[in-house]
């Protein structure tokens, strides 16, 4: 009987390089722009530089010195939600094609603090790649930051992010630009849902139409109607992921509910 030779080894699993961790810390200042009422953008660089954090008989104290380099720039934006919470998504650019994409997990809130001149936020970021050194990259990094009430930003970053080693990411397929993932439609459903990003979007086309209905949104009751209905339509959408069927539909765009409010409206 003829012996089967063993499978031979996968030989890209075996070239697999391990990512190796990066600790860094930086300031960032720059601006706040308020892009609509729920939706902000920030815009800041930070140049190279060293963080001392000194402990002795007076407690803690901190600075921050230049060190020698370039500058990285953050670009990013935070969508509000009613309760001070916010989705946060963006890259920073470390250097000319090296640029990190992140996108904010678990809990971010934007809040007063004890200065009544500031607000102060703080987020998690979860890195999701980017391009040069953080092509497959994966980290955490945590934003602590305050805004002044002149839109001012400072922003404290502490990250963690694992890297390819420097002979890996050097090679020419490295360099090539690397496609950011995308969200799948639950998640997009929910984060839209969540930010009440669709109720903007129904103000502002009450506002459109208000010309050629004579009547400002709120004194139009037909208009205001429908503008709640579909609100409570994209609030209560199912996923439509339910292959046998069995998945109800919500009671705003049930057409036996829908029926019984145009009749009590008779």
């Amino acid at each position: 009987m003829r012996r089967r030779s063993p499978a031979p080894h996968d030989s890209s699993t075996m070239q697999e390089t391990p990512l190796q961790p990066i600790v860094y810390s930086l300031q960032f200042r720059g601006r706040i722009t308020s892009l609509s009422s729920r939706v902000l953008e920030q815009r800041a660089s930070a140049p190279s530089q060293v963080l001392i954090t000194t402990v002795d008989a007076n407690g803690l104290a901190g600075d921050v010195q230049p060190g020698e380099g370039k500058e990285a720039l953050l670009v990013s934006r935070l969508v509000l939600a009613d309760d001070g919470s916010f989705d946060q998504s963006g890259t920073i650019e470390f250097a000319a094609g090296h640029v990190l994409a992140f996108r904010s997990v678990g809990a971010a809130r934007l809040a007063p603090s004890p200065d009544p001149n500031l607000r102060h936020g703080a987020a998690i970021w979860e890195v999701e790649g980017g391009e040069g050194q953080f092509h497959g990259a994966r980290g955490r990094i945590t934003s602590n930051f305050f805004v002044s009430d002149t839109n001012e930003l400072t922003d404290n970053h502490f990250g963690l992010i694992f890297v390819a080693p420097p002979a890996a990411t050097h090679a020419p397929e490295a360099r090539i630009r690397a496609p950011l993932p995308r969200l799948g439609i639950r998640e997009t459903w929910a984060q839209l849902r969540r930010s009440i990003a669709l109720h903007d979007l129904l103000a502002e086309c009450a506002l459109w139409t208000a010309p050629w209905s004579g009547f400002p949104p709120h004194e139009d009751p037909e208009c205001a109607e429908e503008f709640v209905t579909c609100a409570a339509v994209w609030r209560d959408v199912p996923f439509y992921d339910d292959p046998d069927g069995t998945q109800k539909l919500p009671y705003s765009i049930n057409p036996q509910s829908q029926f019984r409010q145009r009749g009590e409206r008779r």
